[in-house]
């Protein structure tokens, strides 16, 4: 395969599994891009953790997904990029009401128009595009900074955990994380939420040699 100039978004940093973010850790992120006053930074948090989508999908928004000329939708459906050819059946899934009203007052502020891309990058050159996976995780390192949370320990995939896991840690309600993930099998849920591994600890945790 010949050489190519342009960078992947996770050059130099270690790749794995990431952990998701704990509810702490969400609720100090939140209140620093509040007090920041920076709607879309907020909106585009709280969507990506209520929807649970993967980073292609999420930057691919339209205003659109997730609004009417009335108002925000409670429910948003797309077909993910990476599994349109496999599945025909949508995802779905909600958006709470603090996610709501962050879009809603971050629609109001930049008068997007319904069939535009929901996030966009910032500056003239970008305005037109919507947000790249790289641009994302620029945003989401920044947060994580600003939060004094090592950004090293996580990626994108994070933010994308970090709901379906801690639906299934509060209700051991497996089956509700897989839909929200829109995998096709049960073991794929598994696997990527981590439960095995996390019942393991907690019952080595309970016993002692």
């Amino acid at each position: 395969m010949p050489a190519t100039s342009q960078t992947t978004w996770n050059k130099g940093r270690v790749v794995g599994k990431k952990p998701p973010l704990t509810p702490d850790q969400v609720a100090l992120i939140r209140l620093i891009l509040r007090q920041e006053r920076d709607l879309r930074s907020l909106a585009l948090f709280n969507t990506a953790l209520d929807t649970s989508f993967r980073g292609s999908d999420l930057v691919r928004l339209r205003v659109s997904d997730v609004a009417t000329p009335a108002g925000v939708r409670e429910i948003v459906e797309i077909r993910q990029k990476k599994t349109e050819a496999r599945h025909a059946r949508p995802v779905q899934t909600r958006l709470s009401p603090g996610t709501r009203d962050s879009l809603r007052a971050y629609l109001a502020a930049s008068e997007r128009p319904m069939h535009g891309w929901l996030f966009t990058g910032q500056g003239a050159r970008w305005s037109h595009n919507h947000l790249s996976e790289s641009q994302l995780w620029r945003l989401f390192k920044s947060w994580l900074e600003k939060a004094r949370i090592d950004p090293s320990l996580y990626g994108l995939h994070s933010l994308r955990r970090t709901f379906p896991t801690h639906i299934y840690r509060q209700t051991g309600n497996l089956r509700a994380a897989q839909l929200l993930l829109g995998h096709a099998s049960i073991e794929s849920t598994k696997e990527y939420i981590g439960t095995e591994q996390a019942e393991a600890l907690e019952i080595a945790r309970k016993y002692h040699l």
